[in-house]
């Protein structure tokens, strides 16, 4: 005989086919005593077909189930139990409404037995609850959460890779498959020695010093370690690796960050060999100073002495440069202002570093002579850049050097002498010359040759001339062709009868030319003005000379008013031997002869570009060094 529910009121049995959830009431053998509405809508069974049957044989594929067993547990001993869809994925066969498999959760509990039974009436409630919709709720938030995270993983600058502790790829980040060259999941279930180098260390036991117990599950290696890896097509890469070992789930996980430090490397490499040269650079430079003669110090912004070379360091207490015995530490400015040197420049160099201490400034130099005789040049520089500040101290000794300059000014002046004789003597022999021509065009009768013999006189007194300025002059090299330009003319004009024959006018600039321009334009100029006097007519001539100076030509210029050339006239064939001199001399000094004739004269126009300028010999012989 089924079993029967005990008599209720009808809205009790109302309230339990109303309510949001599946409740079923089985007695102590497992029938079913009441299956409400709930129950029959999501396992498509209805009551009528499981009411007064055992719900196992119903349902057979819960027999022994985690289920089955829990019903047993609660009518044996009135224990409620709770069956999570987590815990147990077996448990009512039940759908939603539109097919899909409905997530529940089972409570079991006891009910009391009724009054008139005596302990052998013993049921269980059974509560069916849906937990899909917060079950679906709770992964799409995991899903949006995990979702985050990895969008912040995947997107980090560094390559994140995931293994489990037999070294297996579980997991690789964006940035990784990039770094490596690699799809996403290529490497899965790969082990990671593919993305180390061969001589990487293992993965595995970098891996043994950390573990779990650290907050969040994570305890990172307390120090990253700099290996090499490998690209997919062989290359190498320089890597800095962190690692990680956490849990989830009972399982052990391994996850390293892989950072790239190939500029890193190359930099920090760069650096050191920068270093290096720098080094280098300092001890070579500390090697040329400590060979050098001169005697170099350096000076703080205090003037104390923070350095010194060789040269410096084994000269020895007695004093003889300026600071000769100060050694590092000492006060330089302090220990020079003993009086140790006889010339007074020596507190013109003093005076010229403290300024120079002080306020900076351009580096200053200067000579003494100390008591032994000894000259030394003193030169001090600003070094504002260094790690002192203050300046770099040099003594040099010059005594040598001095007395070669004695000796230089000595040969300079015998020299200078010598050449001033030379010009004399020339002068004078041209002047013998033209003395000699004169008496001898006196004794000749025919008057065309005499005047070959005086335009011959005439030439033989220009270069004279040249030689004569030189004689005066205190260099040897150049002349002023303006002044000698004054004196040719004043000359020519006397030769000529004075004003009454020849009225000349000179404007010239002040220019030196070196003497081997300066004799052939002062021949030039002396043909042309002897051919204006020569050719000027009935008339007294009247001859302008011009000389300046235009940009970086030269321009002589020598007009008259006579009858003037032919129209046609061209210097180069002429048959004259004072225009033949001319277009020869022109050539010699690179000059153009423009020649232009009006019915009231001839201008002529002598170009030339302007000469290099000429090194000079000193003068002068200075007074000789004695020491």
């Amino acid at each position: 005989m089924a079993p029967t529910l005990p008599d209720q009121p009808t809205w009790a049995l109302d309230v339990l086919g109303a309510l949001d959830a599946g409740i079923l009431l089985l007695d102590r053998h497992c029938r079913v005593l009441y299956w409400n509405g709930w129950m029959e809508q999501a396992s498509t069974l209805p009551a009528r077909e499981l009411l007064g049957h055992d719900l196992f044989d119903a349902l057979p594929n819960l027999r022994e189930s985690r289920l089955h067993s829990a019903v047993r547990d609660t009518l044996a001993t009135g224990a409620p139990g709770v069956l999570s869809h987590t815990l147990n994925p077996m448990l009512f066969p039940l759908r939603l409404p539109d097919g899909r498999r409905m997530v529940h959760n089972v409570l079991i509990r006891p009910l009391p037995s009724q009054p008139h039974s005596h302990g052998g009436d013993a049921r269980c409630l059974i509560q069916v609850t849906d937990v899909t919709a917060s079950v679906n709720r709770e992964r799409v938030l995991r899903e949006q959460r995990d979702a985050r995270y990895r969008a912040i993983v995947d997107t980090a600058p560094d390559a994140i890779v995931t293994t489990d502790t037999r070294g297996m790829v579980q997991w690789m980040n964006g940035t990784a498959t990039r770094q490596f060259d690699y799809r996403p999941d290529e490497l899965i279930g790969h082990s990671v020695r593919v993305l180390l180098g061969d001589d990487a260390p293992d993965w595995i036991a970098m891996a043994e010093g950390s573990g779990p117990g650290s907050p969040c599950g994570l305890d990172i290696a307390a120090r990253p370690v700099e290996l090499s890896g490998r690209r997919r097509d062989g290359s190498a890469i320089d890597l800095e690796l962190s690692m990680a070992r956490w849990e989830s789930e009972g399982r052990s996980f391994i996850t390293g960050i892989l950072r790239d430090i190939t500029e890193r490397r190359r930099a920090r490499e760069e650096l050191r060999a920068s270093a290096l040269a720098m080094r280098q650079l300092a001890e070579q430079t500390k090697a040329t100073l400590d060979a050098l003669p001169a005697f170099i110090a350096v000076l703080d912004r205090s003037g104390h002495i923070v350095s010194v070379n060789r040269a410096w360091a084994e000269a020895g207490p007695e004093p003889s440069f300026l600071g000769q015995g100060c050694i590092v530490g000492d006060d330089y400015l302090r220990h020079c202002g003993r009086g140790e040197t006889v010339d007074p420049r020596a507190d013109t160099v003093m005076d010229g570093l403290r300024t120079l201490l002080r306020d900076g400034g351009p580096p200053v130099s200067a000579e003494y002579v100390t008591n032994s005789q000894r000259w030394f040049r003193c030169l001090a520089a600003p070094m504002p850049a260094g790690p002192f500040g203050g300046t770099v101290l040099m003594h040099i000794d010059v005594t040598e050097i001095k007395s070669m300059e004695a000796a230089l000014r000595k040969l300079v002046g015998q020299k200078s002498t010598l050449l001033r004789e030379v010009n004399h003597r020339v002068k004078n022999s041209l002047q013998l010359v033209s003395s000699l021509l004169t008496l001898q065009t006196l004794s000749l009768p025919d008057e065309r040759v005499r005047v070959h013999f005086q335009d011959a006189r005439s030439r033989i007194e220009a270069i004279a001339r040249v030689h004569n300025r030189l004689y005066q002059a205190d260099q040897f090299q150049t002349i002023e062709f303006g002044t000698y330009l004054n004196e040719l003319c004043e000359d020519l004009a006397r030769a000529s009868g004075g004003g009454d024959m020849c009225d000349i006018a000179v404007r010239s600039e002040v220019v030196d030319l070196p003497i081997d321009h300066a004799a052939p334009l002062g021949l030039i100029a002396n043909e042309l003005i002897t051919n204006a006097v020569k050719h000027r007519g009935d008339a007294p001539a009247k001859v302008t000379v011009t000389f300046r100076r235009e940009r970086d030509r030269l321009a002589l210029t020598v007009a008259d008013r006579g009858p003037g050339l032919p129209s046609n006239f061209d210097i180069r064939k002429s048959r004259s031997l004072g225009m033949r001199l001319i277009s020869s001399l022109a050539g010699q000094i690179r000059a153009s002869v423009d020649i232009d004739t009006t019915p009231k004269g001839t201008v002529f126009r002598i170009e030339l570009p302007v000469p290099d300028a000429v090194p000079l010999l000193e003068s002068s012989a200075a007074e000789e060094f004695g020491g």
